[in-house]
């Protein structure tokens, strides 16, 4: 959440208290309450919006970790089975030549359809792998880290999705809240023009807090020569 939305959900919190302190001025029906009503359920809906944000991108975080950690696993994997299918083509094994090659993209898929031709394959060569030192379970494995690092990359994509979601409800919100706000700053001003206490106090709370840009360090320019 950017720092502009931030002071706008800011100014909505103390806006909506001022609206229910002085609920009585502005029915329900009439344009003034209606846009504190909209302020009212900006308040709410921000809150859970920005919950939901913080989570999605806590999620894709921790799936990345996970996804990151199963790759090394993954390729552990097809990295022993290639070293073996190499021992039993010198050792005169003809048939595994040219298979369990890696793949040469470092993307997750062509690391997953390699993975996948691995697991395919390995079961007519079984035999042979164990025979050089291959654990009886190693197709068993590599099919487990298969699924595993598919469900990594299903629950990223996923974890995007609840944070995209939650930013774009996020700004709808408060891009309908804020023309409330702005509606309300002629509304209040001129229900209270008579009363000045009255008017210092809405200024107060509908203040929306500015932030001034940090200007960025400038690079000390070289000593002449």
């Amino acid at each position: 959440m950017n720092q502009k939305i931030s002071s706008l959900i800011a100014t909505f919190k103390t806006t909506d208290a001022f609206g229910f302190k002085y609920a009585a001025d502005f029915p329900v029906a009439s344009l003034g309450g209606q846009q504190f009503a909209l302020i009212h359920t900006a308040v709410a809906l921000t809150a859970n919006l920005g919950a939901d944000q913080v989570s999605g991108t806590e999620q894709a975080h921790s799936a990345v970790l996970g996804k990151n950690a199963c790759r090394l696993h993954l390729r552990d994997d097809m990295i022993t089975i290639t070293n073996a299918a190499h021992s039993l083509v010198l050792l005169g094994n003809t048939t595994i030549g040219g298979k369990f090659q890696m793949p040469h993209s470092n993307g997750d898929q062509p690391l997953l359809n390699a993975a996948r031709a691995f697991a395919a394959d390995a079961g007519a060569f079984s035999g042979a792998f164990i025979s050089v030192g291959l654990p009886a379970t190693f197709i068993t494995q590599l099919n487990a880290d298969i699924i595993t690092f598919e469900n990594f990359i299903t629950d990223k994509g996923n974890a995007l999705g609840v944070q995209v979601n939650a930013t774009g409800g996020l700004d709808d919100t408060v891009r309908h809240a804020a023309t409330a706000l702005h509606a309300l700053k002629t509304v209040v001003k001129n229900a209270y023009k008579n009363n000045p206490a009255r008017l210092a106090e809405w200024a107060t709370a509908s203040h929306v807090e500015r932030h001034t840009p940090v200007p960025r360090a400038q690079p000390t320019p070289p000593p002449a020569a």
